[in-house]
């Protein structure tokens, strides 16, 4: 699990704020790095992502999705509202465990969804850490525009706080995706009373990135097919091109899918046929188990000084 690695690996060493700099540095390359080859071997279902797939196979599913929420959103409004890095990385292990161990992921899939959030902790942590100063700070620093481009204590220490709360927000997340389809959601917010034009805003909009997705991968297709990415000169051609026809498919595969809908008598309300799945001790005392195992990381932070 490289990716989870690298993140815990930038995490603590950036927490220690006399880390010297080159581990800083060797740090967020191994991030990079492990984005770059979680990229490449990114999975995919014909074009779209396979979060609702994950979600429909997940063995989470039989549970109850108000459960979920609910879980998510307490593990959520923990982790970034408590001052501690360590505890932030505790609620992303958590998760994690819950998502791989629980739901029955398959680890590449998962690691291929943490891709493009890799990318934003990677640059979010750099763009925290380094400033520019009248001065370098620490004995380093690079000139730039007449000043210094250098790594403060402080920008060390916010940025270690930054990647470990959006790991550990990124983990909960992750785990309601995909455990928990869309349908099942949309159910659960029209119980509490969200006007239903959010919650159909809300899936058509989910549906129509994918549709983007499906469309793009379709041409990208069938650009290689016709030796579209030989050179890097006819790959710019076909990047380019697949860029300026995209959004035309996009609007015309959209109106396909809304033809469907009248044609399956759509009325401006979209319905899902859900099955109730109670709420059980077990759900309860596993949810109830990791929310404590979380708290107790954060008070035995506290009472020994750390976090």
């Amino acid at each position: 699990m490289l990716i989870t690695i690298g993140a815990l690996l930038l995490g603590l060493v950036l927490l220690w704020e006399r880390a010297a700099l080159p581990w800083f540095l060797a740090a967020e390359a191994v991030l990079a790095l492990a984005g770059v080859m979680m990229a490449r071997c990114a999975h995919s279902h014909g074009g779209m992502l396979s979060i609702d797939v994950c979600a429909h196979q997940s063995r989470l599913l039989g549970w109850n999705a108000g459960g979920k929420l609910l879980f998510t959103a307490v593990m959520l409004f923990f982790t970034i509202s408590v001052d501690s890095a360590l505890t932030a990385l505790a609620v992303f292990g958590i998760t994690t465990l819950l998502t791989l161990a629980g739901g029955r992921v398959k680890p590449h899939i998962y690691l291929s969804c943490l891709t493009l959030p890799l990318g934003f902790l990677l640059l979010g942590s750099l763009t925290v850490a380094f400033e520019l100063l009248q001065e370098p700070a620490g004995g380093w620093g690079v000139p730039l525009f007449g000043m210094y481009l250098t790594v403060t204590e402080s920008g060390r220490r916010e940025a270690a706080l930054l990647i470990c709360r959006s790991a550990g927000a990124v983990g909960c997340l992750l785990f309601l995706s995909l455990s928990t389809p869309v349908g099942e959601l949309v159910a659960v917010f029209r119980k509490l009373r969200i006007p239903a034009v959010v919650t159909e805003l809300m899936y058509l909009i989910y549906r129509y990135i994918f549709i983007l997705l499906d469309a793009a991968f379709a041409m990208q297709q069938a650009a290689e097919s016709r030796l579209g990415y030989r050179t890097l000169r006819t790959g710019l051609r076909s990047y380019t091109r697949i860029a300026s026809s995209l959004l035309s498919a996009s609007f015309r595969r959209a109106s396909e899918n809304f033809d469907a809908m009248e044609a399956r008598c759509y009325d401006g309300e979209i319905r899902f046929l859900t099955r109730q799945k109670p709420f059980t001790a077990v759900q309860a005392g596993c949810f109830a188990g990791c929310a404590v195992l979380a708290a107790g990381v954060w008070a035995l932070l506290r009472i020994g000084g750390a976090g």
